[in-house]
């Protein structure tokens, strides 16, 4: 069984769904801790003509300080689904796509959800249904434990049968310093995502990468963007290889 798992971040890029599509199961880490100003309340997008921006859900902080994604509180005080979508309309009406896929973004933009993680995994699994992914989804709340780290990926692993993880590469320094990994029957992958460029309306000179799928989708529509999330990367990483290479680093320092 093929598994990768993250944290449901808020309108992730194409990397995210490369992980996504190689896992016979992907689990959402909707019970891990939130981190203000990280990724997991905001992306970027372009905001005006050759301006990449950042693109954020206001969260209240002092009932998500240090708690769970899946507990988290947006802050639907202020009309920031409605700004943030005038802004998307702004920036993407003229692409070639956007007309397409305009009423299903915006229903979902606009449609208060309990939590940040429900907000975040619903965005997810719509772009996966337009893209044609089909992985089955797990949450890791559905698993409920005490072990933090590297033990609780190690279980979660365990949880769903894994035989493969598939993983980003910048996992690698805290599962290695956790001492838990490797393990014998669980054969490791780590990604090392080359984001390949395509036509941007809002880019005049050269190409941004690393912006949120919503860029791909509504410049070059789901076949194209499919395309680009399965050849991200062409060569998945070995722990052994990983370890080499840091171990050389550190020989240099």
């Amino acid at each position: 069984m093929n598994i990768a798992m993250m944290q449901p971040t808020f309108l992730p890029w194409l990397g995210f769904f490369e992980l996504v599509n190689k896992a016979d199961i992907f689990i959402f880490l909707d019970d891990f801790q939130f981190s203000v100003q990280s990724y997991h309340q905001r992306n970027r997008l372009f905001v005006n003509r050759n301006q990449v921006d950042w693109y954020s859900i206001p969260i209240k902080k002092t009932l998500s300080y240090q708690m769970p994604l899946n507990k988290v509180k947006m802050n639907e005080d202020i009309p920031w689904r409605i700004k943030s979508w005038k802004r998307i309309q702004q920036n993407y009406g003229k692409t070639s796509y956007f007309k397409e896929y305009e009423d299903e973004i915006r229903k979902w933009l606009l449609t208060p959800f309990s939590n940040l993680a429900e907000q975040n995994i619903a965005f997810i699994k719509k772009v996966c249904e337009l893209i044609n992914i089909k992985s089955v989804f797990k949450q890791s709340s559905e698993f409920a434990s005490q072990k933090k780290r590297s033990e609780r990926v190690l279980e979660l692993l365990r949880w769903q049968n894994c035989h493969c993880y598939y993983c980003a590469k910048g996992s690698f320094d805290y599962m290695m310093e956790d001492k838990v990994f490797p393990v014998e029957d669980i054969e490791i992958f780590f990604q090392d995502f080359k984001p390949q460029a395509y036509p941007q309306i809002g880019s005049k000179y050269n190409f941004v990468p690393c912006l949120c799928v919503l860029d791909s989708l509504f410049n070059i529509g789901p076949k194209e963007t499919f395309k680009l999330i399965t050849k991200g990367t062409t060569e998945w990483l070995s722990w052994d290889f990983l370890a080499s290479e840091k171990a050389i680093f550190d020989d240099k320092q």
